[in-house]
Formats: C-alpha cells, structure tokens, sequence
C-alpha cells in the first residue's frame, strides 16, 4: 500500500500542477500584436543598410524627410529612383546637392526596382519617425 501510495503521489502531483499552469495561461491576457504595415516592412528590407529613422548612418536619419524636402514628394520619390539624375538636373545649390556635398559626395544607390507607391509608404513610415 505504502508502495502504492509513494509511486501515485509524484503523478498526481504532476497532473494538478499541469492543470493549475493549464488554468494560468488560459486566464493570461492576449498579447497584444502590433501590425508591421507595408511602409516599415520596405524600410526594414531596403533602406534600413543606411538610414536610421532618428539618427544619421551611412545615410541622414529620415524622421521629418518630407519637410526637409519642402514637402516635394515628388521630388524625394525622383531622388530615391536615381539620386544622381535628381542632383544633375536640380544643380548643386538645390536641395538634392546640398544633401550630396553634405554626406561626403557619397551616391545613394538607385533604386529602379520599386514603385513609387512603396516609395510613398516608405516616406510616410519613415517620415513619423516611429518605430
């Protein structure tokens, strides 16, 4: 009976405290799960080698790009296709040049191989400097 009794007592043991952690989780709240919408998830793949969104890297932090642009998003959706054709037809004194001669006359690289609206969404993502 003791015998019994000493193997019965580690299994039920075992199987109320599995029960209560069982009981434990059920009444945990939900985690709450942020959205990574379309603008960070392009920012993280494509722009994030060289720029930060509040501090300077290889390239300026974006938080607050599309004042520093004048508001143009055309202009900034131009420059991020082929920077250098921006700079070559703005001149040196615009703002494009300024931001070349700035960054050590250092070539952002084009970036043909995406829309506009993914740019867009980048530049509204970035532009609030949230993460």
């Amino acid at each position: 009976m003791i015998k019994r009794l000493s193997i019965l007592l580690p299994v039920i043991t075992l199987l109320v405290a599995c029960n209560n952690s069982d009981n434990t989780r059920q009444n945990m709240p939900a985690t709450t799960v942020v959205p990574v919408t379309p603008g960070k998830r392009l920012f993280m793949n494509s722009c994030m080698q060289c720029h930060s969104l509040k501090q300077d890297k290889t390239g300026p932090a974006l938080a607050g790009v599309i004042a520093r642009w004048g508001n143009d998003t055309t202009k900034l959706i131009a420059f991020v296709h082929n920077s250098q054709q921006v700079i070559a037809a703005d001149g040196k004194d615009a703002y494009a040049g300024k931001l070349f001669d700035k960054w050590y006359k250092t070539t952002m690289p084009a970036f043909g191989g995406i829309t506009d609206n993914e740019i867009r969404d980048i530049i509204v993502y970035a532009d609030k400097g949230v993460e």
